[in-house]
């Protein structure tokens, strides 16, 4: 396998700090309070190297909600019933349940930027963040069919268990988010399943 073009990973390299700064930006002064000013002084680049990557405030905002998604997407999957040997699908749930609340919380300042939504003054990022829960409760919908397709769960109104699953998820990222220290996430996960499915696990 070829290895990576050096410039190509210096670009690469310069944008992700470009976006992890942001995000710290983002999550401590919201996006309103936010300005390209503090980014580049947080990434520590000069005001040019910023705008080879990105042209706006709103562009970095937008690539790192883009970000959250794909790797939501690579974690939020169909379960396998077909492949011989496939692990079981309540552990096949459990496992996806941990990956996704594992990568939003260990992140704590994506976890906070996200929970901003409905918080923001800032018409544009709240347009935004509202796209973003809107793709996520999709993805639960899609989910649950799935679920419901392989018996895994009873008949339920798709639309409405992914609205009540997103919320209480969203509540338990604030519970995780305001603590020193972060439990273990299986145990989390153990709790946040048997509160969640319960009532939709056939």
């Amino acid at each position: 396998m070829a290895l990576a073009d050096p410039s190509e990973r210096q670009k690469s390299e310069r944008r992700r700090q470009i976006i992890e700064s942001a995000k710290a930006v983002f999550a401590e002064a919201g996006y309103h309070g936010a300005s390209i000013h503090a980014i580049i002084e947080r990434a520590q680049i000069a005001r040019g190297t910023f705008y080879l990557y990105f042209e706006s405030k709103a562009a970095v905002f937008d690539s790192i909600l883009d970000e959250a998604m794909r790797e939501l997407r690579g974690r939020i999957k169909r379960i396998d019933v077909e492949t011989p040997n496939a692990v079981p699908p309540q552990q096949q749930l459990r496992e996806q349940v941990i990956a996704t609340l594992d990568y939003i919380v260990r992140d704590r300042a994506l976890a906070t930027l996200l929970l901003s939504a409905g918080h923001t003054p800032d018409a544009e990022a709240a347009e935004r963040l509202d796209q973003f829960f809107g793709e996520v409760r999709a993805l639960l919908e899609r989910a649950m069919e799935s679920g419901m397709e392989i018996g895994l769960l009873r008949k339920v109104d798709p639309q409405l268990a992914a609205a009540a699953m997103l919320g209480m998820f969203r509540g338990v990222v604030e519970q995780l988010t305001s603590q020193t220290h972060l439990p273990p996430i299986e145990n989390v996960v153990a709790e946040v399943l048997m509160i969640a499915l319960r009532g939709v696990l056939k």
